[in-house]
């Protein structure tokens, strides 16, 4: 009997300690609330304060007829489409460019630089650096940036005129019309000391056999400073974001030079030199061809 005994003993012993274990856990504190989880935004990127990157596509449009309107071919041989520096007598003269970013090129383009070999800072002959391009039905809008300083490169005052700087723009004919730019009064870019001015017009008859970009220089003496050069037909313009030029910008055409006849004819004596697409530099083959200018 004894035994029996210590076994039903013993399970109540075992009884009440389960209970006495439950209730002590029941009567504990309570556990603390769970916090909820409140996802966080991303943060929003901040504008950098300091050196930005200016996208640009190049300092010209990207219709523009003229070849070269960075001067990168002026100073090889001379061949079709590049800008030529010809002296009012008729001889060629050696053309020289620099990168400036102050100039209205930027970082993308080079600046010519017109000078007369017998130059100095009050006298000098007159200089037309000229490049052919192919016409169209038009109108067309041209423009160039022009700028001067003396022979040691220190910024001087431009003027205009037969002592400064002019351009123009002709027809392929040595007998047709010249379309003269004219300086834009609202339009001036100054850096590094230098003044540069905007000349600019709207050429509103067809030129069906291209034409010649025509910057003359004086004999005012010093050197001129030539950048993006440009003539957009606006048949071209119209699916790019360029800038409308103002109607008053028009102008009448007039009779050619002799000088500017004879800077022509120089040119068109250039024989065309035809390149396989992807030919390298060296390796150009020349072809001597009659201009269809």
């Amino acid at each position: 009997m004894r035994p029996r005994l210590l076994n039903v003993f013993a399970t109540l012993a075992l009884g009440c300690f389960g209970a006495a274990c439950s209730n002590s856990s029941d009567s504990g504190p309570a556990p603390a609330p769970t916090a909820p989880v409140v996802e966080q935004p991303a943060p929003t990127p901040t504008t950098p304060t300091g050196r930005q990157l200016i996208d640009s596509a190049g300092p010209t449009s990207p219709v523009n007829l003229i070849i070269d309107p960075n001067f990168a071919l002026a100073t090889g041989s001379p061949s079709y489409g590049a800008f030529l520096a010809v002296s009012e007598s008729g001889g060629l003269i050696t053309l020289d460019t620099t990168a400036d970013s102050r100039s209205p090129a930027g970082f993308a383009g080079n600046v010519a630089i017109v000078k007369a070999p017998n130059a100095t800072d009050k006298r000098s002959t007159g200089v037309l650096l000229l490049a052919s391009f192919q016409g169209g039905e038009g109108p067309f809008d041209a423009q160039v940036w022009v700028s001067k300083t003396d022979l040691a490169g220190n910024p001087a005052d431009v003027t205009i005129d037969a002592k400064g700087i002019t351009a123009s723009i002709t027809n392929g004919t040595l007998d047709g019309q010249a379309y003269d730019l004219t300086p834009v009064d609202d339009e001036r870019h100054v850096a590094g000391g230098k003044t540069w001015v905007l000349l600019r017009t709207k050429v509103t008859d067809p030129l069906p056999y291209g034409g010649y970009f025509l910057v003359n220089t004086g004999t005012g003496g010093g050197q001129f400073l030539v950048a993006r050069p440009e003539i957009v037909p606006q048949s071209l313009a119209a699916g790019v974001a360029t800038r409308s030029l103002d109607v008053k910008a028009v102008r009448a055409p007039r009779p050619l030079t002799d000088a500017e006849r004879l800077a022509m004819k120089r040119y068109r004596a250039i024989p065309q030199r035809f390149v396989p697409a992807g030919a390298a530099a060296g390796a150009r083959p020349k072809v001597p061809a009659r201009s269809a200018f």
